[in-house]
């Protein structure tokens, strides 16, 4: 087999199937990579053409099948555990103690949400900071959701096994504290485990469930046009609770656009940080953001 370059119609093709499944905007400067991904998935399919490949997505049985692999393949998975210390530090010194303080006087619960987690080491990172700044964790209810649009990213996550280079930048302290040693891999403790879930979410749909006292909405939004940016602007600041917090990434993208400024419900804070006024309540900043 011996596949070249998508040509501009194909590339066409595939960029239209990719944003309309995950909202995800892919410009032609994108075409050798996009060719590179799909070329595996042809490959592992013995598919001989990258029209043929485009023609099974009109048959739905392959499309329930092979979808997880396709968007697997066109999004980028690279993360790592405490990646950006920054984060960390202003979530922990700065933000958690007020979110204690104000949901400890009534059920002790605090939610999360890690959107597009990937393959899991934010939201396993969220789970560990909560536990080592709660000194009475075992008395509250802490749910962290990780959310992504490809099964294969979650299904790994889920087993919480990680390679050297995901624990690379977390301190020998925090390694052998948060993680066991299972054949030259890292697993993370049960402890951390069971306070975290992971779950299936397209950006392009509202969440099931909100009331998150915090989100993480990290590298996300570079890759979506102003259309899709809103629109996961809207669903995403609809999960926060009032009083909660929103991350939008280590270099804000919100911020650098006079449009994005004027549809985002929550206030500035801290760099990359958004907060919702304790008075407004989800629907009220979902019809103000329809509104701007």
């Amino acid at each position: 087999m011996d596949l070249q370059m998508l040509t501009p119609d194909e590339f066409a093709r595939f960029a239209s199937l990719v944003y309309d499944r995950a909202g995800i905007h892919l410009p032609p400067s994108k075409s050798g990579l996009l060719s590179n991904r799909l070329r595996q998935r042809l490959r592992a399919l013995k598919i001989a053409s990258f029209g043929e490949y485009y023609k099974r997505f009109t048959n739905a049985a392959f499309v329930e099948e092979e979808l997880p692999y396709f968007l697997s393949a066109v999004t980028t998975n690279e993360t790592y555990f405490f990646r950006n210390a920054q984060l960390w530090n202003t979530l922990g010194e700065k933000i958690l103690p007020g979110i204690l303080e104000r949901n400890g006087r009534t059920a002790r619960t605090l939610k999360v949400w890690s959107a597009a987690s990937s393959s899991g080491e934010e939201a396993y990172t969220v789970g560990i900071l909560l536990l080592e700044r709660i000194p009475d964790a075992a008395r509250w209810t802490i749910s962290v959701v990780g959310s992504d649009i490809s099964q294969k990213v979650l299904d790994r996550a889920r087993t919480g096994l990680y390679n050297d280079y995901a624990v690379s930048r977390t301190t020998p302290a925090r390694v052998s504290r948060w993680f066991d040693k299972v054949d030259g891999q890292y697993r993370v403790k049960d402890e951390v485990r069971k306070l975290v879930r992971f779950q299936f979410h397209n950006l392009r749909e509202r969440f099931p469930s909100g009331g998150f006292d915090f989100v993480l909405l990290r590298n996300v939004l570079m890759y979506f046009d102003a259309e899709m940016k809103r629109k996961t602007i809207a669903n995403v600041c609809e999960a926060v609770a009032p009083g909660g917090w929103l991350y939008v990434g280590d270099v804000d993208p919100i911020r650098t656009s006079s449009e994005l400024v004027g549809c985002m419900p929550l206030q500035p804070s801290f760099p990359g940080f958004y907060q919702r006024a304790l008075s407004t309540s989800a629907a009220d900043s979902r019809k103000e953001l329809v509104r701007g």
